[in-house]
């Protein structure tokens, strides 16, 4: 089963996500913020990623920015979850490479559905 990374300053919100997840069989890894989520990169081999934007000592962008200029996660789908509703916010995390954004709260059946969709290698950008 496919391994995702859920990465989000709010612990409710990561063990949220991985309970959706983990309940349809998924292998989630947590991280409260970007640098710890690349080192969680560096020990595991992951096939997506679910980030918030605004995180401490790393934001949700700087973190995508950094998975697409690294080779074994240039192409790893990346999805959003986060509070930030503009469009701005929306256009700039596709810009930086992520595939799907959501605005908090998501309802958990559209975002297993992004997920199956991304790892079945139907992606799109949507924003």
């Amino acid at each position: 089963m496919a391994r995702i990374l859920v990465v989000d300053d709010s612990a409710m919100v990561r063990k949220y996500h991985a309970f959706v997840l983990t309940s349809l069989g998924f292998e989630v890894f947590q991280s409260e913020d970007g640098c710890l989520a690349l080192e969680t990169m560096l020990k595991e081999s992951l096939d997506l990623i679910i980030t918030d934007i605004n995180m401490p000592r790393m934001d949700g962008f700087q973190f995508i920015a950094e998975i697409r200029s690294m080779p074994a996660y240039r192409e790893t789908p990346v999805i959003i979850v986060t509070t930030q509703d503009h469009q701005e916010d929306a256009d700039r995390g596709v810009k930086v490479g992520a595939n799907v954004y959501f605005i908090k709260p998501t309802e958990p059946e559209k975002l297993v559905d992004s997920v199956r969709r991304l790892l079945d290698g139907k992606s799109g950008k949507e924003a």
